[in-house]
């Protein structure tokens, strides 16, 4: 009986050892993690923005074609950024934005367009943008080429003869 009292209080100690044994941690599985979105980080000051880029090279264009390019403005300041207005050299330049007030770590899109019609050579223009905390410059270039030249047709028209059979 002495025996069976011992070895039944020697298993219970071993099954109370063994329930407060802590569990492994779980080895690390090799996985494919969405990248992460960058970070906004904040300035001190209270109206202040960052441009994804403030300048855009169309390249070689022809002449009458439209060209459009996207520029982002992120609000890193502490206080919502307002676009009060814009300037542009000439109307061939049209900038497009919302009116909405961009709040702290929120971005918003200015779309820029360009019309080449009765342009031609090397086109720098700028955007000057005024926000409620100064103004933005914004730029592109572009070379706009000739249109292709066409050779009129004959104001009769081209005649054609017919085959006799």
């Amino acid at each position: 009986m002495k025996k069976v009292l011992i070895y039944s209080l020697s298993a219970l100690f071993f099954i109370g050892v063994a329930a407060f044994k802590p569990k492994p941690k779980p080895k690390a599985k090799a996985t494919t993690a969405k990248a992460a979105e960058p970070k906004i980080v904040l300035s001190d000051k209270a109206y202040d923005v960052k441009f994804d880029k403030t300048f855009h090279d169309f390249g070689t264009i022809s002449e009458g074609q439209e060209v459009k390019t996207t520029y982002t403005l992120t609000n890193v300041g502490k206080e919502p950024v307002l676009i009060l207005s814009h300037e542009v050299q000439c109307g061939c330049t049209t900038p497009s934005y919302s009116k909405e007030p961009i709040m702290p770590g929120k971005s918003a899109e200015i779309l820029v367009g360009f019309n080449s019609a009765g342009k031609s050579g090397a086109q720098d223009k700028t955007v000057t943008l005024t926000t409620n905390g100064g103004k933005e410059l914004l730029s592109f270039k572009c070379f706009v080429g000739e249109k292709a030249k066409v050779d009129p047709m004959p104001s009769g028209g081209i005649k054609l003869k017919q085959k006799s059979n």
